[in-house]
């Protein structure tokens, strides 16, 4: 994490913490309520704490450990990863998070899902799903 402001070389004093652990280079992190979540192929997901890097919580998503390309959202207290396999895993938000469900939608997902509405919007290979509250 950088440090925001400063000019000039910020070559040492601009990091303001390091995770030295690696992950995939497609999901984008996700920042939310106060805590980054990050999601590598293999359905491990990571919480961390954006101030200090500390790693709240690391485990895996069980029902859907394949290769994961869209960007994990999140809305209502919930954090949505969708797996390349269309496997849609659904987290009780917060720093020790927790699997509520995991859906699959039967074909492969590349594209982060929307939120929009009060919906949720997620493209596989042959559709296009709307999700939400009647």
């Amino acid at each position: 994490a950088l440090r925001r402001g400063g000019r000039g070389d910020l070559t040492g004093t601009a990091a303001a913490w390091r995770n030295k652990k690696t992950y995939d280079m497609i999901p984008s992190p996700l920042l939310y309520k106060d805590v980054l979540y990050l999601v590598k192929s293999g359905g491990i997901v990571t919480s961390l704490d954006p101030s200090t890097g500390e790693v709240l919580k690391t485990d895996r998503t069980k029902e859907a450990m394949g290769p994961y390309y869209s960007s994990p959202v999140a809305a209502d207290d919930k954090v949505i990863f969708t797996s390349e396999a269309g496997k849609v895993t659904v987290v009780k938000a917060g720093r020790q998070w927790e699997i509520l469900t995991v859906n699959d939608l039967g074909e492969e997902c590349y594209a982060t899902p929307a939120i929009a509405g009060g919906k949720i919007f997620i493209r596989t290979r042959g559709a296009l799903y709307c999700f939400g509250k009647k």
